[in-house]
Protein backbone atom coordinates (compact mmCIF):
# COMPACT_ATOMS: atom_id res chain seq x y z
CA UNK A 1 0.00 0.00 0.00
CA UNK A 2 2.80 2.65 0.81
CA UNK A 3 4.28 1.50 -2.48
CA UNK A 4 1.40 2.65 -4.17
CA UNK A 5 0.94 5.61 -2.43
CA UNK A 6 4.11 6.62 -3.39
CA UNK A 7 3.73 5.90 -6.85
CA UNK A 8 0.43 7.75 -7.25
CA UNK A 9 2.65 10.67 -4.97
CA UNK A 10 5.56 10.40 -7.74
CA UNK A 11 3.32 10.52 -11.02
CA UNK A 12 0.48 12.98 -10.01
CA UNK A 13 -0.86 12.41 -13.34
CA UNK A 14 -1.30 8.91 -13.06
CA UNK A 15 -3.34 9.34 -10.32
CA UNK A 16 -5.56 12.06 -11.43
CA UNK A 17 -6.35 9.98 -14.09
CA UNK A 18 -7.57 6.95 -12.16
CA UNK A 19 -9.44 9.44 -9.75
CA UNK A 20 -10.98 11.11 -12.80
CA UNK A 21 -12.29 7.63 -14.40
CA UNK A 22 -13.41 6.35 -10.97
CA UNK A 23 -15.61 9.40 -10.05
CA UNK A 24 -16.85 9.46 -13.97
CA UNK A 25 -17.89 6.04 -13.39
CA UNK A 26 -19.86 6.37 -9.97
CA UNK A 27 -21.71 9.40 -11.74
CA UNK A 28 -22.75 8.07 -14.72
CA UNK A 29 -24.41 4.79 -12.16
CA UNK A 30 -25.64 7.50 -10.02
CA UNK A 31 -27.34 9.55 -13.09
CA UNK A 32 -28.72 6.05 -13.89
CA UNK A 33 -30.11 5.49 -10.72
CA UNK A 34 -31.91 9.16 -10.81
CA UNK A 35 -32.80 8.49 -13.94
CA UNK A 36 -35.22 5.06 -13.14
CA UNK A 37 -36.69 7.00 -9.60
CA UNK A 38 -37.26 9.72 -11.99
CA UNK A 39 -39.29 7.82 -15.05
CA UNK A 40 -41.41 5.73 -12.09
CA UNK A 41 -42.18 9.22 -10.23
CA UNK A 42 -43.11 11.91 -13.53
CA UNK A 43 -45.86 9.69 -15.57
CA UNK A 44 -46.11 12.22 -18.46
CA UNK A 45 -43.93 11.58 -21.06
CA UNK A 46 -43.31 15.09 -22.16
CA UNK A 47 -42.66 16.19 -18.84
CA UNK A 48 -40.02 13.24 -18.39
CA UNK A 49 -38.25 14.46 -21.29
CA UNK A 50 -37.87 18.21 -20.37
CA UNK A 51 -36.55 17.32 -16.45
CA UNK A 52 -33.98 14.66 -17.37
CA UNK A 53 -32.94 16.98 -20.36
CA UNK A 54 -32.58 19.70 -17.58
CA UNK A 55 -31.14 17.13 -15.46
CA UNK A 56 -29.06 16.25 -18.15
CA UNK A 57 -27.36 19.74 -18.34
CA UNK A 58 -26.86 19.90 -14.80
CA UNK A 59 -24.69 16.46 -14.48
CA UNK A 60 -22.91 18.15 -17.13
CA UNK A 61 -21.69 21.45 -15.52
CA UNK A 62 -21.12 19.90 -11.91
CA UNK A 63 -18.81 16.69 -13.53
CA UNK A 64 -16.91 19.59 -15.60
CA UNK A 65 -17.02 21.69 -12.36
CA UNK A 66 -15.46 18.90 -10.46
CA UNK A 67 -12.59 18.13 -13.03
CA UNK A 68 -11.43 21.75 -13.49
CA UNK A 69 -11.21 21.41 -9.29
CA UNK A 70 -9.28 17.85 -9.71
CA UNK A 71 -6.69 19.10 -12.61
CA UNK A 72 -6.41 22.91 -11.40
CA UNK A 73 -3.08 23.48 -10.26
CA UNK A 74 -3.93 26.85 -8.99
CA UNK A 75 -5.52 27.44 -5.47
CA UNK A 76 -8.90 28.71 -6.68
CA UNK A 77 -10.62 30.53 -3.81
CA UNK A 78 -13.93 28.35 -2.53
CA UNK A 79 -16.40 30.62 -3.20
CA UNK A 80 -14.90 30.74 -7.43
CA UNK A 81 -16.08 26.85 -7.70
CA UNK A 82 -19.47 27.22 -5.93
CA UNK A 83 -20.31 30.10 -8.28
CA UNK A 84 -19.62 27.91 -10.97
CA UNK A 85 -21.97 25.42 -9.45
CA UNK A 86 -24.58 27.93 -8.42
CA UNK A 87 -24.58 29.13 -12.25
CA UNK A 88 -24.66 25.87 -13.66
CA UNK A 89 -27.63 25.16 -10.97
CA UNK A 90 -29.61 28.15 -12.23
CA UNK A 91 -29.21 27.90 -15.67
CA UNK A 92 -29.95 24.02 -16.06
CA UNK A 93 -32.84 24.14 -13.67
CA UNK A 94 -34.46 27.20 -14.11
CA UNK A 95 -37.78 25.63 -15.61
CA UNK A 96 -38.08 24.02 -12.55
CA UNK A 97 -37.39 26.50 -10.09
CA UNK A 98 -39.54 28.74 -11.50
CA UNK A 99 -42.44 25.72 -11.59
CA UNK A 100 -41.63 25.96 -7.66
CA UNK A 101 -41.75 29.21 -7.17
CA UNK A 102 -45.28 29.08 -9.51
CA UNK A 103 -46.62 26.50 -7.04
CA UNK A 104 -46.03 28.68 -4.24
CA UNK A 105 -48.04 31.80 -5.55
CA UNK A 106 -50.90 29.04 -6.81
CA UNK A 107 -50.98 27.63 -3.48
CA UNK A 108 -51.06 30.93 -2.01
CA UNK A 109 -52.53 33.71 -3.96
CA UNK A 110 -55.06 30.72 -5.29
CA UNK A 111 -56.00 31.90 -8.81
CA UNK A 112 -57.11 28.79 -9.37
CA UNK A 113 -58.02 25.69 -7.42
CA UNK A 114 -59.07 22.20 -8.53
CA UNK A 115 -62.57 22.06 -9.84
CA UNK A 116 -61.86 25.77 -11.34
CA UNK A 117 -62.75 26.06 -15.22
CA UNK A 118 -59.92 28.11 -16.38
CA UNK A 119 -57.87 29.10 -19.75
CA UNK A 120 -54.11 29.21 -20.19
CA UNK A 121 -52.28 29.60 -23.16
CA UNK A 122 -55.55 29.20 -25.25
CA UNK A 123 -56.26 25.74 -23.56
CA UNK A 124 -59.33 25.63 -21.60
CA UNK A 125 -60.18 22.76 -19.26
CA UNK A 126 -61.48 21.91 -15.69
CA UNK A 127 -58.05 21.81 -13.01
CA UNK A 128 -58.08 17.82 -11.73
CA UNK A 129 -54.78 18.06 -9.92
CA UNK A 130 -51.92 20.26 -8.58
CA UNK A 131 -48.67 18.91 -8.99
CA UNK A 132 -45.75 20.30 -7.61
CA UNK A 133 -43.70 20.85 -11.05
CA UNK A 134 -47.46 21.23 -13.73
CA UNK A 135 -50.84 21.07 -12.85
CA UNK A 136 -53.50 18.88 -14.69
CA UNK A 137 -56.84 19.92 -16.80
CA UNK A 138 -59.24 18.12 -18.35
CA UNK A 139 -59.98 19.74 -21.91
CA UNK A 140 -62.92 21.10 -23.10
CA UNK A 141 -63.67 22.65 -26.43
CA UNK A 142 -63.57 26.25 -27.06
CA UNK A 143 -67.05 28.87 -26.47
CA UNK A 144 -67.69 28.34 -29.93
CA UNK A 145 -68.25 24.44 -29.95
CA UNK A 146 -70.11 23.92 -26.56
CA UNK A 147 -67.52 23.94 -24.00
CA UNK A 148 -67.76 19.98 -23.99
CA UNK A 149 -65.13 18.27 -22.67
CA UNK A 150 -62.58 16.25 -25.28
CA UNK A 151 -61.37 13.47 -22.82
CA UNK A 152 -57.85 14.51 -23.50
CA UNK A 153 -56.01 15.17 -20.16
CA UNK A 154 -53.34 18.37 -20.61
CA UNK A 155 -50.16 18.79 -18.28
CA UNK A 156 -49.53 22.58 -18.10
CA UNK A 157 -46.48 23.77 -15.96
CA UNK A 158 -47.02 25.88 -13.25
CA UNK A 159 -44.52 28.72 -14.80
CA UNK A 160 -47.10 29.23 -17.28
CA UNK A 161 -49.10 31.83 -14.90
CA UNK A 162 -46.03 33.82 -14.72
CA UNK A 163 -46.27 33.94 -18.91
CA UNK A 164 -49.98 34.08 -20.22
CA UNK A 165 -52.84 35.20 -18.83
CA UNK A 166 -55.03 33.03 -16.85
CA UNK A 167 -59.13 32.99 -17.39
CA UNK A 168 -60.95 31.72 -14.50
CA UNK A 169 -64.66 30.94 -14.87
CA UNK A 170 -65.04 30.07 -10.84
CA UNK A 171 -63.68 33.18 -9.14
CA UNK A 172 -65.69 36.15 -9.01
CA UNK A 173 -69.12 35.40 -7.91
CA UNK A 174 -69.21 32.38 -9.27
CA UNK A 175 -71.12 33.11 -12.15
CA UNK A 176 -70.91 33.96 -15.67
CA UNK A 177 -72.22 36.01 -18.76
CA UNK A 178 -73.42 34.30 -21.54
CA UNK A 179 -75.04 35.56 -24.87
CA UNK A 180 -77.47 34.02 -27.53
CA UNK A 181 -77.60 35.66 -31.13
CA UNK A 182 -81.02 35.26 -33.05
CA UNK A 183 -80.63 36.87 -36.16
CA UNK A 184 -84.63 38.50 -37.42
CA UNK A 185 -85.44 39.38 -41.15
CA UNK A 186 -86.29 43.26 -41.69
CA UNK A 187 -89.63 42.53 -42.05
CA UNK A 188 -90.33 40.27 -38.66
CA UNK A 189 -92.25 41.94 -35.90
CA UNK A 190 -89.18 42.62 -33.55
CA UNK A 191 -91.28 44.13 -30.74
CA UNK A 192 -93.17 40.62 -30.38
CA UNK A 193 -90.20 38.59 -30.86
CA UNK A 194 -88.09 40.54 -28.37
CA UNK A 195 -91.06 40.63 -25.88
CA UNK A 196 -91.29 36.70 -26.30
CA UNK A 197 -87.29 36.81 -25.91
CA UNK A 198 -87.33 38.31 -22.65
CA UNK A 199 -90.08 35.91 -21.27
CA UNK A 200 -88.32 33.07 -22.75
CA UNK A 201 -84.66 34.29 -20.68
CA UNK A 202 -86.42 35.27 -17.48
CA UNK A 203 -88.00 31.67 -17.41
CA UNK A 204 -84.99 30.25 -17.52
CA UNK A 205 -82.31 32.49 -15.80
CA UNK A 206 -84.19 35.15 -13.47
CA UNK A 207 -83.97 32.64 -10.43
CA UNK A 208 -79.90 32.97 -10.16
CA UNK A 209 -80.09 37.06 -10.39
CA UNK A 210 -80.94 36.90 -6.41
CA UNK A 211 -78.06 34.17 -5.41
CA UNK A 212 -75.87 36.22 -7.90
CA UNK A 213 -76.46 39.70 -6.07
CA UNK A 214 -75.53 37.84 -3.20
CA UNK A 215 -71.92 36.32 -4.55
CA UNK A 216 -71.47 39.61 -6.23
CA UNK A 217 -71.27 41.39 -2.38
CA UNK A 218 -69.30 38.75 -1.14
CA UNK A 219 -66.81 39.11 -3.89
CA UNK A 220 -67.10 42.92 -3.75
CA UNK A 221 -64.63 42.86 -0.32
CA UNK A 222 -62.38 41.12 -2.49
CA UNK A 223 -62.25 42.10 -6.15
CA UNK A 224 -63.52 45.71 -7.44
CA UNK A 225 -66.87 44.77 -8.74
CA UNK A 226 -69.42 47.36 -10.11
CA UNK A 227 -72.49 44.89 -10.98
CA UNK A 228 -75.34 47.18 -11.21
CA UNK A 229 -77.67 45.09 -12.96
CA UNK A 230 -77.68 41.54 -13.17
CA UNK A 231 -80.97 40.55 -14.23
CA UNK A 232 -81.37 38.86 -18.16
CA UNK A 233 -81.67 41.24 -21.15
CA UNK A 234 -82.43 41.47 -24.59
CA UNK A 235 -80.31 44.27 -26.61
CA UNK A 236 -81.35 45.19 -30.32
CA UNK A 237 -79.90 46.40 -33.49
CA UNK A 238 -79.30 46.58 -37.17
CA UNK A 239 -76.63 45.59 -38.75
CA UNK A 240 -76.10 44.23 -42.31
CA UNK A 241 -79.95 44.11 -43.35
CA UNK A 242 -81.15 41.97 -40.85
CA UNK A 243 -82.19 42.41 -37.11
CA UNK A 244 -79.99 41.21 -34.41
CA UNK A 245 -81.72 40.84 -30.83
CA UNK A 246 -78.87 39.28 -28.03
CA UNK A 247 -80.38 37.40 -24.93
CA UNK A 248 -77.79 38.29 -22.46
CA UNK A 249 -78.24 36.33 -18.91
CA UNK A 250 -76.08 34.46 -15.70
CA UNK A 251 -75.42 31.27 -15.63
CA UNK A 252 -72.61 28.34 -14.27
CA UNK A 253 -70.16 27.70 -16.17
CA UNK A 254 -70.82 24.38 -16.88
CA UNK A 255 -74.58 25.19 -17.57
CA UNK A 256 -74.14 27.36 -20.61
CA UNK A 257 -74.33 25.12 -23.01
CA UNK A 258 -77.34 23.24 -21.56
CA UNK A 259 -79.20 26.81 -20.84
CA UNK A 260 -78.58 27.42 -24.25
CA UNK A 261 -79.63 24.41 -25.85
CA UNK A 262 -83.04 24.55 -23.62
CA UNK A 263 -83.54 28.80 -24.63
CA UNK A 264 -82.79 27.62 -28.51
CA UNK A 265 -85.71 24.70 -28.21
CA UNK A 266 -88.39 27.67 -27.17
CA UNK A 267 -87.02 30.01 -29.71
CA UNK A 268 -87.48 27.95 -32.35
CA UNK A 269 -90.45 26.28 -31.25
CA UNK A 270 -92.54 29.89 -31.39
CA UNK A 271 -90.49 30.58 -34.33
CA UNK A 272 -92.28 28.17 -36.33
CA UNK A 273 -95.64 29.03 -34.40
CA UNK A 274 -95.62 32.61 -35.63
CA UNK A 275 -95.64 33.33 -38.90
CA UNK A 276 -94.72 37.05 -38.67
CA UNK A 277 -91.11 36.28 -37.50
CA UNK A 278 -88.96 34.86 -39.83
CA UNK A 279 -84.73 34.20 -38.87
CA UNK A 280 -82.36 35.46 -41.10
Amino acid sequence: MQEIIQYFNENPMIYKLLLSLFILLIYIKLIRIFNKLLFKTIKDNSLYYTTRKRLYYLHSVIILVIFIILWSESRLDLTIYVGFISAGIAIALREIFTNIVALLIIVIQKPFEVGDRVIVNDRAGDVIDQKIFHFVVMEVTAKTEGEQSTGKIVHIPNNYIFLYAVSNANKGFKYIWNEIEVRLTIDSEWEEAKAQLETIVNKHAQHITAEAKNKVHEASKKYMLHYQNLTPIVYINVEDGFIKLTIRYLTEPRESRITEDIIWNEILLYVKENKAIKLA
